[in-house]
């Protein structure tokens, strides 16, 4: 008999965890599991490519009648205005902190025997708060919650312990997310690593196709991956950029992504002069023809899990300079023989990063040294792992 999976995430707007996802909805045996998704917020890109999967099931809990996706600017949600839009927001936030167990109950009717939270945060305190006993509970941790505020979500710290010890077993998905989760949380039993899965030869193949657009590419091609929010630190980058025009050292940015912060990246590039030497792709299916054709891939990150996008470059043997964050050791390697890791400040990356344009040497050493380093990522042996952790449960 199939064992029924509930797998539960937050939206399926553009971001790493939701790629992440829609990989593993299309591998997983769907002979074995009988598998629905929960999307809590019925909103994002992916939707459409989660109902094309054959045999998965779909539901969510609320429409998205808060939010105003750049990637959606017809919806008939963008004729509400902003205020009503930030009260529906708030009343939102109040039900999941206060109310996860009504939501839970009056959402999901269907009896599942293993519930995973493919989230921290507002998805682990759904499927914590199941009035299912008798499944089994698995929660992944894309991120450092250490260093995030989740007020908005857990009344306490307590309470936020309390959440994550209703699980069978804990999913972390870098040696630095699970470090920071054990110590913040005290809980070290069922806590596990598991690295992402990518699908190294889609993104091989994918990264064969033509750029179609005419792009700027003035001296080095510098580019960056990721949703244009304030934890990517694209702000920070473009003030290295603009520093190092003044020290006249050529460089092209080029950023594939979409997110609430693209209107002040615009305006900072407007108000710099930048319009020749920085370009805001946008959103693209294909961002590995973009990574491909460039120079030099950048991850200038506050805060990550496990960047998916740095592991993607790798596959393309890109020269990778990265600010430290969690899961980046992993990836790449602790003592920068395969890509160049600088401490996590501004000015470490604007002098990481004029040393690999101004170095050719060092990008053809970085672009060598990087082969082969990905295999442990390859979907197929990802979730043939995964695979037998959900086996585990049964145990």
């Amino acid at each position: 008999m199939k064992k029924r999976l509930l797998i539960a995430v937050h939206t399926l707007q553009l971001g790493g965890v939701e790629k992440i996802v829609i990989n593993l909805l299309k591998r997983m045996d769907k002979e074995k599991y009988d598998i629905t998704l929960l999307s809590i917020v019925d909103d994002g890109i992916f939707k459409k490519d989660v109902v094309n999967i054959p045999g998965i099931k779909y539901k969510y809990f609320f429409k998205a009648y808060f939010k105003k996706s750049r990637n959606d600017i017809n919806s008939k949600y963008h004729k509400i205005s902003t205020k009503t839009m930030n009260l529906i927001w708030k009343w939102y936030l109040f039900l999941m902190k206060f109310f996860p167990k009504y939501l839970y109950k009056k959402n999901i009717k269907e009896v599942y025997d293993i519930e995973i939270a493919f989230l921290e945060g507002k998805v682990a305190k759904i499927i914590a708060n199941s009035n299912n006993e008798k499944s089994k509970k698995v929660v992944w941790i894309h991120t450092d919650i250490e260093n995030i505020s989740r007020k908005n979500i857990f009344k306490s710290l307590d309470e936020e312990i309390e959440c994550y010890n209703k699980f069978n077993k804990i999913v972390c998905v870098s040696t630095d997310v699970k470090f920071h989760f054990c110590h913040k949380t005290g809980i070290t039993d069922n806590v596990l690593v598991q690295m992402n899965p990518i699908n190294i030869k889609e993104i091989k193949e994918k990264s064969k196709e033509p750029i179609e657009e005419e792009l700027k590419h003035n001296g080095i091609i510098i580019c960056a991956v990721g949703r244009l929010a304030y934890e990517k630190g694209y702000d920070r980058l473009l003030k290295v950029h603009r520093k190092l025009l003044r020290e006249h050292i050529e460089n092209t940015i080029w950023i594939v992504g979409e997110g609430v912060e693209r209107d002040r990246l615009q305006e900072y590039i407007s108000d710099n002069h930048l319009e020749d030497t920085v370009q805001l792709i946008g959103y693209s299916q294909n961002p590995y023809k973009y990574v491909k054709a460039s120079d030099i891939f950048v991850c200038s990150s506050r805060i990550e899990g496990l960047s998916s996008v740095v592991i993607e470059a790798a596959v393309l043997d890109k020269p990778i300079i990265t600010t430290l964050c969690s899961g980046m050791k992993d990836i790449l390697g602790d003592d920068n023989k395969n890509a160049l890791i600088v401490p996590n400040h501004t000015y470490n990356l604007y002098k990481g990063l004029k040393k690999l344009i101004l170095d050719e040497n060092l990008r053809k050493y970085y672009q060598d040294n990087i082969k082969n380093t990905t295999q442990k990522f390859d979907i197929n042996t990802v979730i043939s792992s995964i695979d037998n952790l959900l086996e585990s449960l049964e145990n």
